[in-house]
């Protein structure tokens, strides 16, 4: 007897059609964890509306715990496109991190009416974390901590961790945080220490601040690199007062790590906000992709100018045409290597916006031997494709080539640098400046060349 797969995709529509969000939280429990995610994917923007509402209804811790499993752009788009009851119903369920990312991108106006339908305890804890920057430790941070007053004896501790179980299994349980009447920070202790100390454990010797706390103000370099120093996975957070706000974990700071890096990478890329998928608005998309697009008529236009500068060389020898494209790209290839090593070094806190003449001086002998080599196989290139010009050609093209090259790997290497002194984003803007410049400097070169040596 064959056994016939369900169509999960029909199945799914026929529930948004049916109403049935009982019907629906069941359905998607009993998918496997690798179906889910696609299978919302698959649905319309317009579904996607439905089963959001849907499921938020039947079960919004379901729909949170599914929710924190997409990138932070679509959970901001879901929850821009949900009104603001279902919004803050989701939210409520989100980790406190995860509610200041999405909270902190949203508009003003929609963020504050999502707030005032929150929870007054976790509306609170997200305004208080909003005034820090995305990127530090208060940014970061879980609030979700076990915090107890100075002097508390162990068995209450020991009774609040059991009969608040079910609360605590979300909280950072690695450590416990003493405070003093104020709310100040006096203490941590590993669970580890407090689980296996004795009966009559010596409070003061376990109790102490063993753990150093870092501001909320701190940055993400920062934090790094206090992180590289220290042993501990955890580390509390304080306000300029003292006063205990949180806790910051080693993996929350690798984890932004690497999405700054990512998105500084898709930024490379002409991706403006930094993240794009394909089951985002498409007029959202468009949008993004534009921001990047319009400008760079300009830049494009500036290089196109020089070929007018040089249209008489051009018209005599039109060959030219054949390899200005092929200098051009091979002199951006160059100057993207030399770009992407600085944005690496910037944010591994290698080098900053200071070391200009130490990044020339290590880019400049590189251009100049990569440069006489592909310029020599360049000027090979040109010879077999044109053995009927001038023999003085393929020295033109490999000479334009090398100067090409140097200029692309300094103007590469330094260009982050110099928009990073500007407080602009590297990741942003170097790619087409830099495609702008090494076009107009291989053009110019090329032509310039062509007419001193040919003519």
């Amino acid at each position: 007897m064959d056994i016939i797969e369900p169509n999960i995709d029909e199945n799914l529509k026929a529930l948004l059609e049916s109403k049935d969000s009982s019907a629906l939280v069941e359905f998607m429990r009993s998918l496997p964890p690798s179906d889910t995610s696609i299978t919302v994917t698959n649905l319309s923007e317009e579904d996607q509306d439905v089963f959001w509402t849907m499921l938020i209804a039947g079960d919004s811790d379901l729909a949170a715990d599914l929710a924190e499993h997409f990138p932070d752009d679509y959970a901001e788009d879901l929850v821009e496109d949900l009104d603001s009851d279902s919004a803050a119903k989701l939210l409520d369920r989100f980790d406190s991190d995860e509610q200041y990312e999405i909270l902190s991108r949203l508009d003003e106006e929609q963020s504050e009416e999502i707030l005032e339908k929150m929870s007054d305890e976790e509306a609170d804890d997200v305004e208080r974390r909003l005034k820090y920057e995305r990127f530090s430790a208060g940014g970061m941070m879980m609030t979700e901590i076990l915090k107890y007053p100075q002097g508390v004896n162990r068995q209450a501790i020991i009774n609040d961790l059991r009969d608040n179980y079910e609360k605590h299994r979300s909280y950072e349980h690695r450590y416990l945080f003493e405070v003093d009447d104020q709310g100040r920070l006096t203490g941590t202790i590993p669970m580890r220490k407090f689980a296996y100390a004795p009966l009559d454990w010596d409070r003061d010797a376990l109790y102490g601040k063993h753990v150093e706390p870092v501001e909320a103000v701190t940055d993400l370099e920062d934090l790094r690199s206090i992180f590289d120093r220290v042993d501990h996975s955890v580390v509390p957070v304080i306000d300029e007062d003292g006063l205990l706000l949180g806790a910051l974990n080693r993996a929350a700071v690798q984890e932004a790590i690497a999405k700054r890096q990512e998105e500084q990478m898709m930024q490379f890329g002409g991706l403006i906000s930094g993240e794009e998928l394909r089951i985002m608005p498409f007029s959202s998309r468009c949008l993004k992709r534009l921001a990047f697009l319009l400008p760079s008529i300009l830049l494009s236009y500036l290089a196109v100018g020089v070929i007018a500068m040089y249209e008489p060389v051009i018209k005599q020898i039109s060959v030219l045409a054949v390899f200005l494209p092929m200098v051009a790209n091979l002199s951006g290839a160059a100057g993207n290597q030399a770009v992407a090593v600085s944005i690496r070094e910037l944010t591994l806190g290698l080098i900053d916006k200071r070391h200009l003449t130490r990044v020339l001086g290590k880019e400049v002998l590189l251009g100049l031997i990569n440069g006489l080599a592909i310029g020599m196989i360049l000027g090979g290139i040109t010879y077999l494709m044109r053995p009927d010009q001038s023999h003085l050609l393929p020295v033109v093209i490999g000479m334009a080539y090398t100067c090409s090259s140097v200029v692309a790997v300094c103007v590469g290497g330094c260009l982050p640098l110099l928009l990073k002194r500007l407080d602009v984003d590297p990741a942003m803007l170097s790619s087409p400046m830099l495609t702008t410049l090494t076009d107009m400097a291989s053009f110019f070169l090329v032509l310039s060349l062509a007419s001193m040596i040919l003519l």
